[in-house]
Order: C-alpha cells, then sequence, then structure tokens
C-alpha cells in the first residue's frame, strides 16, 4: 500500500489492489448479494418436504388387499387435483412473498443510505436478515407456515436493500478503471449464492424432510461475517464529501483505497459534483423523474431492469425443476443434478464476464447476452414442442438450451444493469436512481414469480415466445440508445446523454469534446429522435 501509482498516459493513473479496497468489495457482495442469490434458489430444491410437512402429501394410497396370500400389491399414489393445487397455491405465496418485499426494500434504499450511510445500512440490513433467519429456522418447530411466510418477507426486504446499496457502494469505492469489473462481482456473488443454494438443497446435503430448516435459516452466516468485517471495510469516500461536506476525512479514505497521495484529479471531481449539488440539492424521486439531466439515463436503466426480469430468469431458477419436468427428465437426481448444472453455468459465464468486461465494453456485452437469449428461447419453443416424439436425447436438449440461455444472461443481462445505474446517475440522483429502478425490478421479479406457473399451463411449450419478443425489444433499443461508459468518470457519463437529454455539456468535465468515442453516434441520435 505504500507503493506509488504509477503514472499512464499523461495523467492516468495505473490502479492498485489495496487492503481497504480488497475488504470493502469482498465483504460487501459476500455478505449482501451472495444473500440474494440463495434466497432465490433456496425454495427450490426443498419445496416437496416444505409442502408435505406442512399440508400433507397430494396423493391417496390405493393398496389391493390379496386375501389368499396375505399379501398386497405395492402402495400406489394417486394424485387428489384439488390438494395438489391447494400446496402448490400456499407454497407459491411463501416464493412471491420474497420479491413482493423486494420492493419494499428497494424503496428503502434512499432513506437507509441517506441516515445511516453506505456502510451503516449493511449493518441495518443485518439485522433484517438475523431475524428472517430466526423465523425460517424456527417455521417447522412451531408448526407456523406463516413463520416461513414472516422470514421469506423478512429476507425479501433484506434483498431488496441490498439490490441497491451493494452496486452502488462498490461503484463509489471502485477506481474507474475497475469499476465495471469490480461491479460485475456483485452479480457473481448472487450466482455463487445461487449455487450453493442449490447444493446445499441436494438431498444428500440439507433437502431433506428433517434438515430443510436449517437449508433456510443458513442465510444468516455471511451477515455474520459481514458484521465481523464491518471495522475494516471503508466508508464511501463520495458519500463523506459530496453528502457530508468532510473533505478531509473523504481524502483520508480515498488515499487508503487507492494507495498514493495522489488522489487530487479524484478529489477535484468530486468537489465539483459537491458544488453542483450544493446548488440543486439532493433529488426525490419525483424530482428525479421531472428532471431533464437524467432522463434517458432513468429510461434506460428503467428498461434494462424490467428486461432483465420479464426475460424469464428467475422464472428459471424458481422452477428450474418444473421446467425439467416438463421435458420429460426423471425427477430426483436428474432433476437437481441439471440445476445445479445450470448454476455452475451461471457463474462459470458471470467470471467470464468479469475478466472480459473491461475489454469488450458494458454496451457489447449486454446486447449480445440479450441476443443470445432471443436464440436459446426460440431453440426452447421448438425442444419443448418436440418432446410428443418420446425421444430421450430431445428431453435432455432441453437442458442444453437452459444452459444456452444462462449464459447470454450471465454475460450481460444478468450483471450490467445493476452496475450501469451506479454509473449513469451523479450523487444527488444516485439513491432515488437506485429507489425507482430497484422497485421496477423487483415488481417484474414478482410478477414473474407469481404467475409463471399459471402462464405456463397456458401457454404449453410457448412460454418462452413471450421472453423471446422481450428480449428483442430491449436488444434492439440498447442498439440504438445505450452509449459506451467503460472508463469514465461519472461527470464524462453524464455528458455522454447531455445531447439526447437537450441539456448543455458540463463545462468542468474532463472529456475531451474531439474523442468521438465519448459521444454519443449522431445516426443513433437521429434514428431515436425520429422514434
Amino acid at each position: 500500500m505504500g507503493k506509488q501509482a504509477s503514472l499512464v498516459d499523461g495523467n492516468e493513473q495505473k490502479p492498485i489492489l489495496t487492503f481497504s479496497l480488497v475488504m470493502g468489495v469482498l465483504f460487501s457482495v459476500v455478505g449482501s448479494s451472495f444473500q440474494y442469490g440463495y434466497n432465490i434458489a433456496v425454495v427450490n430444491a426443498p419445496a416437496d418436504e416444505v409442502k408435505d410437512f406442512y399440508f400433507g402429501t397430494d396423493c391417496m394410497n390405493a393398496t389391493l388387499a390379496i386375501s389368499t396370500t396375505n399379501q398386497s400389491e405395492p402402495e400406489t399414489c394417486v394424485k387428489i387435483p384439488e390438494k395438489t393445487t391447494y400446496r402448490n397455491n400456499m407454497f407459491a405465496i411463501a416464493v412471491s412473498a420474497f420479491a413482493a418485499a423486494g420492493m419494499v426494500g428497494s424503496l428503502l434504499v434512499g432513506p437507509v443510505v441517506g441516515k445511516f450511510g453506505r456502510r451503516g445500512a449493511f449493518i441495518v440490513n443485518n439485522i433484517i436478515s438475523f431475524v428472517a433467519a430466526l423465523c425460517l429456522g424456527l417455521g417447522k418447530t412451531a408448526n407456523s407456515f406463516a413463520l416461513i411466510i414472516v422470514g421469506r418477507v423478512f429476507i425479501g426486504i433484506f434483498a431488496g436493500l441490498a439490490t441497491g446499496v451493494v452496486p452502488m457502494y462498490i461503484g463509489e469505492i471502485s477506481p474507474k478503471q475497475w469499476r465495471g469489473a469490480i461491479g460485475v462481482l456483485n452479480q457473481l456473488l448472487i450466482t455463487i449464492g445461487i449455487l450453493v443454494a442449490q447444493l446445499l438443497g441436494l438431498q444428500s446435503m440439507l433437502g431433506t424432510e428433517e434438515k430443510w430448516p436449517i437449508l433456510f435459516a443458513f442465510t444468516c452466516v455471511p451477515s455474520v461475517l459481514q458484521l465481523i468485517a464491518i471495522p475494516f471495510m471503508p466508508k464511501s469516500p463520495r458519500y463523506l464529501l459530496i453528502d457530508q461536506g468532510k473533505d478531509t476525512e473523504a481524502r483520508n479514505v480515498l488515499v487508503k483505497l487507492r494507495g498514493t497521495e495522489n488522489v487530487e484529479s479524484e478529489m477535484d471531481e468530486m468537489r465539483a459534483e459537491a458544488s453542483a449539488q450544493s446548488a440543486d440539492g439532493q433529488l426525490t424521486i419525483l424530482q428525479l423523474l421531472r428532471e431533464r439531466s437524467v432522463r434517458w439515463q432513468l429510461i434506460t436503466v428503467l428498461l434494462m431492469m424490467a428486461a432483465q426480469q420479464l426475460s424469464g430468469i428467475n422464472a428459471v431458477f424458481f422452477y428450474s425443476n418444473r421446467i425439467f419436468e416438463t421435458a420429460g427428465i426423471p425427477s430426483g437426481n436428474p432433476q437437481d443434478l441439471a440445476s445445479v448444472g445450470v448454476g455452475v453455468v451461471n457463474v462459470i459465464m458471470t467470471i467470464v464476464s468479469v475478466g472480459v468486461i473491461e475489454w469488450a465494453g458494458r454496451k457489447a456485452l449486454i446486447v449480445w447476452g440479450f441476443g443470445m437469449m432471443i436464440f436459446w428461447c426460440a431453440a426452447m419453443t421448438v425442444v419443448l414442442n418436440m418432446l410428443t416424439m418420446n425421444l430421450t436425447w430431445i428431453s435432455y436438449l432441453s437442458i442444453a438450451c437452459v444452459i444456452g440461455y444462462i449464459v447470454g444472461f450471465a454475460i450481460g443481462p444478468g450483471p450490467i444493469p445493476w452496475l450501469i445505474t451506479a454509473e449513469l446517475f451523479r450523487q444527488s440522483a444516485r439513491p432515488p436512481a437506485f429507489m425507482v429502478s430497484c422497485l421496477l425490478n423487483w415488481t417484474c421479479n414478482f410478477i414473474i414469480g407469481i404467475s409463471f406457473p399459471a402462464i405456463a399451463d397456458a401457454t404449453g411449450p410457448y412460454v418462452f415466445i413471450i421472453f423471446m419478443f422481450v428480449c428483442i425489444g430491449i436488444t434492439a433499443f440498447l442498439a440504438i440508445v445505450m452509449p459506451e461508459t467503460k472508463g469514465k468518470t461519472f461527470q464524462e457519463i453524464s455528458n455522454l446523454f447531455a445531447k439526447r437529454n437537450s441539456v448543455p455539456v458540463n463545462s468542468g468535465s474532463s472529456t475531451n469534446e474531439g474523442d468521438e468515442s465519448a459521444k454519443i453516434p449522431l445516426q443513433s441520435m437521429d434514428h431515436a429522435e425520429r422514434v
């Protein structure tokens, strides 16, 4: 850390991986993002065990006695449709409560980070996590399904708050040269959380009739780790200087984060933004919606957030076993292993995204990612329509289609919307922007979670066509409207949208007017204005 940052390209500093930066990024994503992913998938594997405990089985045993031999036929299960529907509907309430509460949590982002700061928000959220784990862990002992629902509500609030606080925090402490790769770590830990939930949910692990309460309560373990690490996690220098006016403390934190005393250019940028915010003040949600200078940033982020969920990704994770069952894959280990395989691919491709995002750029990854999802949604539709041929290899081809779909999602549409939300807005607009965008994301998440089973029943093998059209629409929009933001300061990014928003470029920006890469192409501008 005493090592001085080297200079490249004139005044550009080469980032240094400091202890302070590592602690801040690592434990913010381990303590928060991991839990979000974990609770997306944790209800999938033990679903039947939970329903059997609270609502009994959905079948009656048909036993035919043979008096002459005093033997009987093996017991067979005859499904009771009414009981099956009741069990599924009750469990759907617990599943969807997570997403519904996430909407509430997203609305708390602004107030919590404003009152307690970014780091303090983690402490508040960990308290919520402990309450959730207590309810989920004691639900079986108390024989109370209501306690499971309450636990899912609390962990949903936790996740909604985490989805706003984590990207905001790591975006504000990261050097601009690494902001993309570090931002994708948020999504990487979400995917790892999903995978860990799938692994622990196996019958050979915790997905059993006796151990599923431990599986649910495990969610508090990352919170314990984060609370232990809080003293070593840096405060946000942008929050200290811009929101609290603590210039000296902000500089001291920034020196530790960057590993060098040469931080004046970054301090000057923050001071300029603080000066602008002192005139404009912190924006409310209503002011954000009316603010012309962030209009296209907000449109871009909201459409990305909606498309991320309406593309069907959480339908795959919430109901992966049901999708594989529909495709003819036997229940039990084959389905569980297929789900784990999907989780492994999700993690691997997100790691790939971490490695290439600062080379390929945000726009290329998200546009090509949604484009791949279009293809695989079409392929899945064809495969599901071929199931009537009763060929085993066609059933397993559905796994390949789901994996291809996950690959497309993981390289761009998964991580980039969270990263872009932190990048596109200045300090005064960032908290309300996260509140609005996270609220929309969680609302779409809730819609998919509660409606997918009914939609799948109504549309049959054509359910992925709906998701395909969502991907087509967002791909076209982003290809035309979204600029590239890699390697740029927050002020430079704001200026990328200036012309489209019909506002003057900030003369205090360091954006070079001769740099064509820092502008929205005129062809794209003209096309968007015609639309």
